[in-house]
């Protein structure tokens, strides 16, 4: 055989063996990084693709420091396939108040949506108000007397109620808290007026009117409260924003092994008992192209942005 038709064998060869290797993805156990708080939806999905992939898919939780840790741990891994971050929204704002290692656009190629939920606005039910019109009225008359509790400064519930009280103009005191429950029980106890959490916290406490909704975040109205109004309705158009966990994969990753999770977390998302068990969850099935999911990050980067220049909070500190 002469060099040339060498040559010719070894590239055949190369593709061949790449093609193989491709079709045989995967062929080992996949993991999910995880950054604490609920992860039920993670361990439901990898469920689903543990079955339809024939190879172990498992969560592995690095918490801490508003999921910056975590985010960090997946940027680092191998770009094989292997390794997935299951973000939130939260990493949309964490980098204002963090020093990270890690860019959520450029060091991540997103898969897909897994879940999403509005946060919703609530009120003690003593508090004379049944309309976001009513609180903006009565918050007009009591220039700093009324409160609501939110966890701490520069996380997503905190910066949502800021745009509220931008866009309505009103003087509203934030009472910071450590945790979404304890916001929460604070303001069913009667010791806060308002409270800014999400949907999945507050749907018990709604159902049983322990609490009064006043109004949720998203464009539209959610099928899991539909009889509450959304801020747009209610004549704030500026205040819109979505909770949200999704799949990324470390940069460079090869776009086959995108395209074919994609198509996997999507056909998982599509099977009807995984669909009701996240709606039991009181959030919003996902699932959606790579392309519409790096569309919708970058809109949010923009929105969150502009929510903590408004709020005037100090950014960047050291973990």
């Amino acid at each position: 055989m002469n060099a040339k038709l060498r040559t010719v064998a070894v590239v055949l060869g190369a593709l061949l063996w790449a093609s193989a290797s491709a079709q045989q993805y995967p062929n080992k156990p996949i993991r999910f990084i995880t950054v604490g708080g609920d992860d039920a939806i993670p361990r439901l999905v990898a469920q689903g693709l543990s079955s339809q992939l024939g190879q172990q898919v498992f969560v592995e939780e690095h918490a801490g420091a508003s999921g910056t840790i975590g985010a960090e741990v997946a940027s680092r891994a191998p770009a094989d396939g292997y390794t997935f971050l299951v973000a939130t929204s939260a990493h949309m704002v964490t980098h204002h108040f963090f020093k990270v290692s890690y860019d959520i656009v450029r060091d991540f190629e997103p898969v897909s949506l897994l879940a999403s939920y509005p946060f919703v606005l609530l009120a003690h039910p003593s508090l004379p108000v049944r309309t976001v019109a009513d609180l903006i009225k009565l918050a007009a008359t009591k220039p700093g007397q009324l409160n609501y509790s939110a966890t701490s400064a520069g996380s997503p519930t905190m910066l949502t109620f800021e745009m509220f009280k931008t866009s309505a103009r009103v003087n509203i005191v934030h009472v910071p808290y450590k945790s979404v429950g304890a916001a929460l029980t604070d303001v069913i106890a009667g010791q806060v007026h308002l409270c800014l959490t999400s949907i999945p916290s507050a749907l018990p406490q709604i159902q049983a009117q322990r609490v009064r909704a006043l109004a949720v975040s998203t464009p539209t109205r959610s099928t899991i409260v539909p009889d509450v109004p959304t801020f747009v309705e209610q004549g704030l158009p500026k205040v819109v924003t979505l909770a949200w966990s999704g799949l990324l994969a470390p940069a460079r990753t090869a776009s086959s092994t995108v395209v074919r999770m994609n198509a996997e977390v999507i056909k998982a998302l599509r099977k009807p008992e995984v669909r009701e068990r996240i709606l039991a969850l009181a959030m919003e099935p996902g699932g959606n192209t790579p392309e519409e999911f790096r569309a919708n990050m970058k809109a949010d980067l923009v929105t969150w942005a502009q929510a903590v220049k408004d709020a005037n909070i100090p950014t960047v500190t050291q973990r």
